[in-house]
Order: structure tokens, then C-alpha cells, then sequence
């Protein structure tokens, strides 16, 4: 990928990726400081990055696991009792997966009309007035929707 590409196609969703890391991380410092980190990521492996069919989806992935890492970083660790000091540690890479398939279920199953207000308010970033402008909905209603949507999600 050019530089011009890399440019035209990951600079526009800087700011998608910041509300994600400012939504997990609730530090503004924080936040920049991650989508620093995605972006040098990313810059480093421009040259795979033709293949992605979908940045703005896969920028938002790679965004939320730096923040889970920013996270677990900023936690001290917590010393090993003896009754889990000879249990193996669970997979978390297989846990975050389930969690992923299982929020995607849910999100399927929303209806068409609260997963499109949902993405708009919580991806796009769209205050309640801009939606509303754009779908005919009023502000009110829109809430009501997006609410509702969250709360579905919830396990």
C-alpha cells in the first residue's frame, strides 16, 4: 500500500477510532495515545493491508485489543495463591472470541432499524440531533431505540 493510500484510507476513520479508545479507556491522554499506537501498527504492516476488505471493521478490532492491552498492562499483577497456583490459566483468546461471537449474535438479532441508530450513535460517533436529520426520527425516539438496543446487548 502507497503512502497516499495508507492516507486516503485509514486517515479519514481517526476519529472512529478514537471514540472507541476513549469509550474503553475513559482517559482523553489515554485514548490518543492509543490511536498512536494503531496507527504505527498499521503503518508497519501497510503492505498486508490491501487485503483488508473492510478497514474501518478491522481498524475497530485492532483498537479495541490495544485498549484490553492497555488495560491488563495497567493492572498490577496479582500474586499466584496456592489452591490456583497448579491450575492452568484459562484461554483467554478463546474467551474473547466466544464473547465477540456471542455480542455479534446479539447484534444480529437486533432489529435492522435499532442495529443501523445503534452503529450511527455508538460507531459513527452522530450526535442524537444528526441521526435524527438523517433518518426522519425524532431525537426522542432515537433514544428510546438506542436504549433499547444497548439493553439488548447486555448478556
Amino acid at each position: 500500500m502507497t503512502s497516499a493510500a495508507f492516507h486516503s484510507t485509514w486517515l479519514p476513520l481517526q476519529g472512529q477510532f478514537y471514540r472507541i479508545a476513549f469509550y474503553i479507556l475513559e482517559n482523553e491522554a489515554d485514548a490518543k495515545d492509543a490511536v498512536q499506537e494503531l496507527y504505527l501498527k498499521l503503518w508497519n504492516i501497510r503492505d498486508q493491508l490491501d487485503m483488508i476488505r473492510n478497514p474501518a471493521a478491522y481498524g475497530s478490532l485492532l483498537m479495541r485489543n490495544l485498549c484490553i492491552d492497555r488495560i491488563r498492562k495497567a493492572r498490577p499483577a496479582e500474586p499466584l495463591r496456592d489452591d490456583l497456583a497448579s491450575k492452568a490459566p484459562p484461554d483467554e483468546d478463546l474467551e474473547q472470541r466466544e464473547e465477540l461471537r456471542e455480542v455479534m449474535k446479539r447484534l444480529e438479532s437486533l432489529p435492522e432499524s435499532q442495529r443501523k441508530l445503534l452503529t450511527l450513535r455508538v460507531i459513527k460517533g452522530l450526535s442524537y440531533e444528526e441521526i435524527s436529520q438523517k433518518t426522519g426520527l425524532s431525537p426522542l425516539n432515537i433514544r428510546v431505540q438506542v436504549s433499547l438496543a444497548r439493553k439488548k446487548l447486555k448478556p
